[in-house]
Formats: C-alpha cells, sequence, structure tokens
C-alpha cells in the first residue's frame, strides 16, 4: 500500500510538472506570434522580435524539445497569419539554431549572475548569426547581384534591421533570464520555509 502511494505521488508530480512545460511552451509561442503579427501590421519597430528571447527561454527553462518546437511554430504560425518569403529557410534555421545554441546557458542555470552576464554575449551573437545568415540567403537567391559587391550591399542595405534586433536581443534576453532566476529563488526560498515548517 505505502509503494503505491508513493509511485502515486510521483506520477502526479510528473504530471503536474509536464502540464506546466507544456503551459510555458504555449505561452512562449503566442507571445512571440502575437508580437510578430502586431509589430508587422502596425510596423512599431521593424526586426524587433521575440523569437530569440522565447527560443531561450524554451532551452533555458525546459531543454532541448523545447528549443525546437518553439521557434518552429512561432515561425510557422506567424509565417501562416503575415506570409513568408523565399528565404523562410534561412529564418527558421537562423532561429533553430539560437534555441539549440540557448542549451550552453541552460548549463548556468545553478549559476545566475553567469547566466546573465553570458546571455548578454548570446544576445549578440545570435543577432549576428541571423543577420549573417538571413542576409546571405537573400543575396544567393539573387536578391542582390551574384557579386562580391551585391553581398557587400546586401548586408550594408540590412544593418539598420541589424541594429533594432541587436538592441532589443541584448535588452529582452538578460532581463527574461534574470526575472526567471529571481522566480526560481523565491520558489527556493519559498521550498526551504515550507520543509522547514512541515519538519
Amino acid at each position: 500500500m505505502e509503494i503505491k502511494f508513493v509511485l502515486g505521488d510521483k506520477n502526479k508530480i510528473m504530471n503536474k510538472s509536464i502540464l506546466k512545460k507544456v503551459c510555458l511552451v504555449v505561452v512562449l509561442i503566442v507571445l512571440a506570434v502575437a508580437w510578430r503579427v502586431i509589430n508587422h501590421n502596425l510596423q512599431l519597430a521593424p526586426n524587433l522580435e521575440l523569437i530569440t528571447v522565447v527560443s531561450v527561454m524554451a532551452a533555458v527553462i525546459i531543454g532541448w524539445k523545447a528549443a525546437l518546437v518553439v521557434p518552429i511554430t512561432s515561425m510557422i504560425l506567424s509565417d501562416l497569419i503575415i506570409g513568408n518569403s523565399s528565404i523562410f529557410i534561412f529564418t527558421w534555421g537562423s532561429f533553430v539554431i539560437i534555441g539549440l545554441g540557448a542549451l550552453l546557458l541552460r548549463k548556468l542555470s545553478q549559476k545566475p549572475k553567469s547566466q546573465i552576464l553570458y546571455s548578454v554575449g548570446f544576445a549578440i551573437a545570435s543577432s549576428f548569426l541571423f543577420f549573417a545568415v538571413t542576409n546571405f540567403g537573400v543575396w544567393a537567391q539573387g536578391w542582390y547581384p551574384a557579386t562580391w559587391s551585391g553581398l557587400i550591399n546586401c548586408f550594408t542595405m540590412a544593418i539598420p534591421f541589424y541594429r533594432t534586433m541587436l538592441i532589443g536581443n541584448v535588452i529582452l534576453v538578460p532581463t527574461a533570464i534574470a526575472i526567471w532566476q529571481l522566480i526560481r529563488a523565491r520558489q527556493t526560498a519559498k521550498s526551504l520555509v515550507i520543509d522547514a515548517l512541515v519538519r
């Protein structure tokens, strides 16, 4: 009887944990899609996106499966609404690489200050990766002359969009990580208090 009771408790805890993760994935996707659609329709800040930050948070909080699911699903759903271009493989691929790359930040979850600090560098690196990959895709698909000067011109014309994305990511990614670490610290403190009272 006691073994069954313990197993039942473990199953409940596991089911609750899975439900929380699924809910978090849905919330992250909804945030990214909603902002992308609103920003596209109202032209609030071209290239200021939430896909990077939600991909990072999915990787840091949940793991590699969410790091894949969140960016791909966010892009598919938002592209179905606002449309996409022939470079979608480059944009989707960039965000998948960013999501999986954020697993490096996950390894620092027990070192809050380091995780926040390194997230700034990650935000810079991921912004540059997206800029380089997507604009190479634009050039490779013939939107600019297939010459060295055409490639340079392609990257030069994209700098204003890159600047917006870079500034947004450098602010949003570390902020999201800091908020998550604050939540974790409070949950840990609450658990310690409850355990002390129970004992």
